[in-house]
């Protein structure tokens, strides 16, 4: 690993560099180092000591390349990025870095995919690890989580790729869910293999960022934790507001590693189901027993929600909406980039019927509930 004392390096490639010097300098003032430079000024050098590179998405302002061979001219910050990891890979292995877009014209980018494309599917597809439109606030909390990242990955993995994987991803090995939460974490494939054999360390944050973050699996966003605990959201971010025993549990099981925040506050399932099952004594409560003990965990009144189980359902963008369903008014989407190792899709089934492009991705099974038969 990259020693920690140190400050990340962040490069900026950009055909107006000099609007953007000022804006990053003064952003990651204490926090990390930053280079902004055109396009046909870099040099390989530049690379060297980069852990994450971004790259303008639209280079207009690049006359000197339209002087070149077509074969020359790379037409977008996608073909540059390309063309840069494979120099940064062949003269710098020892040292890795994350590519990333860094755009205001995410609309272009997703124009040759199917609409409602995520931003997380956007980059996989693009070859780079992060798309990050300049309109967005987070940003620069998100380059800095992403470049710290890169600093923390070992240049080479040892033959004990699980113990740096538990590591990374802060794992408590005393805690008494270590053993759950990490069966959990080995069903989502996490690339232990890939990365004993060799392989190229940015793959394991690809696998945080393209296919573990984005979803309920063996970390649950707050919307599930709020559902498993049966209470709203509004709840449940009170709750976490203060300091009773509810607040200091459910910090506990907080996610610390790599990346953590990224996407917003994580939890460990594994915790937490171990943490509700507890709560009960072991035994199968009714609703009321189970917000009583939840209640007084609190030290305040919870609003609850009466659906049990509750069900977090998902927008026309695949995005968790803060209302619970009962199981009986929701179906499962099968959209083609949802890993099969997290938890279903559910959608409430009004919204279904409204969306035509929604149909065409309900689980087959529960389209007789839309009223469509399949055929």
């Amino acid at each position: 690993m990259k020693p920690k004392n140190e400050k990340p390096t962040i490069l900026v490639i950009d055909d107006e560099p000099d609007r953007l010097r000022d804006e990053f300098a003064l952003w990651f003032f204490n926090d990390a180092n930053t280079y902004t430079q055109h396009p046909n000024d870099l040099e390989i050098d530049d690379l060297e000591s980069a852990d994450l590179v971004l790259v303008d998405y639209r280079l207009d302002e690049w006359p000197q390349r339209d002087l070149q061979a077509i074969s020359l001219r790379p037409k977008n910050g996608v073909a540059l990025a390309s063309i840069l990891r494979e120099y940064a890979d062949e003269f710098n292995t020892s040292e890795l870095k994350a590519f990333a877009l860094h755009t205001a014209h995410l609309r272009d980018i997703q124009g040759r995919f199917p609409t409602g494309t995520a931003q997380h599917v956007l980059a996989r597809l693009n070859n780079v690890e992060w798309i990050f439109p300049k309109t967005e606030s987070r940003r620069f909390d998100q380059m800095l989580h992403l470049a710290e990242a890169v600093r923390r990955l070992p240049s080479e993995w040892p033959n004990d790729s699980a113990k740096v994987v538990r590591k990374l991803l802060a794992m408590d090995e005393e805690s008494n869910s270590h053993e759950r939460c990490w069966h959990d974490v080995k069903d989502c494939r996490v690339p232990i293999d890939e990365m004993t054999d060799g392989g190229h360390g940015i793959l394991f944050i690809r696998w945080l960022l393209h296919d573990v973050l984005p979803y309920p699996c063996f970390l649950w966003a707050e919307h599930w934790v709020a559902a498993r605990l049966r209470i709203s959201l509004d709840a449940l971010r009170e709750v976490l507001k203060g300091n009773s025993v509810l607040a200091q549990e459910l910090r506990s099981m907080r996610y610390t590693g790599i990346l953590a925040g990224f996407l917003g506050k994580r939890w460990w399932r594994g915790a937490l189901e171990d943490y509700v099952w507890n709560l009960t004594g072991g035994h199968k409560v009714d609703g009321q027993q189970f917000r009583d003990v939840l209640t007084k965990c609190a030290g305040m009144e919870l609003d609850p929600v009466d659906a049990n189980p509750a069900v977090v359902c998902l927008d026309n963008e695949l995005e968790p909406t803060e209302g619970f369903k009962s199981p009986m008014d929701v179906v499962t989407l099968r959209p083609d980039h949802w890993p099969p190792f997290a938890e279903p899709a559910w959608i409430d089934i009004d919204t279904v019927r409204d969306d035509p492009l929604l149909i065409s991705i309900v689980d087959p099974l529960d389209l007789h509930r839309v009223g469509i038969d399949d055929e």
